[in-house]
């Protein structure tokens, strides 16, 4: 009697993994609903310096194509290069396709250990808002290394 059990069992757990593996695969393979990006790397440089960080941030150029609940702003932060690689949903991970607005804002580190941001933009609001900034940028399906932006504070 004990070993009929044990077939039983073993039956049993081996049909749940025949049928749940499979399952779980398939939840893990749908997608969630998140638009493809595109690797964009770039430079940022202020009066022809490197501007260690400055944040970039993209907006849709159509503001129906930043509408839903997959609302999302493509950015990323300059490092001491001036270098600067977009994210979207991940690190680094790029930008969906389209048309943008492009601005930055260029604040001193502050802070007790210097991870914030604030005080006046360097940029002197020149590019902070969609309204202000002439700054436009297709992304293409592809990954794409950007020319540098030069921006002024003049």
């Amino acid at each position: 009697m004990p070993l009929t059990r044990s077939i039983k069992y073993a039956h049993r757990k081996l049909w749940a993994y025949l049928v749940l593996v499979p399952f779980v695969f398939l939840l893990a393979s749908c997608s969630d609903g998140r638009k493809k990006c595109y690797p964009i790397s770039g430079k940022i440089l202020v009066d022809g310096k490197p501007a260690a960080d400055c944040f970039i941030y993209l907006y849709p150029a159509n503001p129906a194509d930043g509408e839903g609940k997959d609302r999302t702003i493509p950015l990323a932060v300059a490092d001491e290069n001036g270098a600067f690689a977009l994210s979207t949903y991940g690190t680094g991970d790029g930008a969906p396709a389209g048309d943008y607005i492009v601005t930055f804002t260029w604040r001193e580190r502050s802070g007790l250990l210097k991870n914030q941001y604030e005080g006046k933009d360097r940029l002197n609001g020149k590019y902070a808002t969609v309204e202000k900034s002439p700054v436009r940028l297709t992304v293409e399906k592809k990954p794409t290394e950007l020319p540098p932006f030069e921006l002024t504070t003049k």
